[in-house]
C-alpha cells in the first residue's frame, strides 16, 4: 500500500514551486505596496517644504494629502474584499473542495467526491468541472503536465473524463 499527499500545488510553469505563490498573490502584493505608498505620500506632502505657507497652499495640502490617504487605505482595504470562493482539487482523497478565504483563515464550503461530479471536459490544458445538475463549477488551467495528468487520472478513473 501506498500513501501519496499533494503538497505543491501553485507551480509555476516549469513544475517548480512559485516563490510568490503565483500570479495571484504576487498582484496582491503590488496592490498592498501600491496602497503602502499613497498614504505614505499622503504624509509626506506635509513634510515638503514651502518658501510661501499661505492658505491657499495649506488647504491644496491639506486636500491632496486627503485624497492619497484614502486611495491609499480604499486599496490596502480592497484587497479583503470578498475574492469570492476558490476552487480546490484534492487527487489523493478524490474530492473537489469549494473554499472561501478571509484575511488569514480558509473555511470550507463545500466538498464533493469526485465520483459525485458531473461530466469533465478537457479542452487541451484546461479541464472543465461540471456539477451533477449540469451547472459548471469551474475551468482548470494547468500548465503543469503532471498536475494535469494526476487530475485526468483522477477524473478517469472515477469515469468522469
Amino acid at each position: 500500500m501506498t500513501a501519496t499527499f499533494d503538497a505543491t500545488t501553485d507551480t509555476g510553469p516549469n513544475g517548480m514551486l512559485s516563490r510568490f505563490g503565483g500570479p495571484r498573490n504576487l498582484g496582491r502584493f503590488a496592490l498592498r505596496t501600491v496602497g503602502a505608498v499613497l498614504v505614505v505620500a499622503g504624509i509626506g506632502v506635509w513634510l515638503e517644504p514651502t518658501a510661501y505657507p499661505g492658505p491657499d497652499l495649506v488647504a491644496m495640502k491639506l486636500g491632496l494629502s486627503l485624497f492619497l490617504s484614502l486611495a491609499g487605505f480604499l486599496i490596502l482595504h480592497d484587497r479583503d474584499a470578498d475574492q469570492g470562493p476558490e476552487l480546490h482539487i484534492d487527487t489523493v482523497r478524490r474530492e473537489v473542495r469549494l473554499v472561501k478565504s478571509t484575511g488569514g483563515r480558509h473555511s470550507v464550503l463545500d466538498r464533493t467526491p469526485l465520483r459525485d461530479l458531473g461530466k469533465a471536459e478537457d479542452l487541451g490544458d484546461t479541464v472543465r468541472l461540471s456539477a451533477a445538475n449540469g451547472e459548471v463549477l469551474g475551468c482548470v488551467s494547468m500548465a503543469d503536465p503532471q498536475v494535469r495528468a494526476r487530475l485526468c487520472g483522477a477524473l478517469q478513473d472515477a469515469g468522469k473524463l
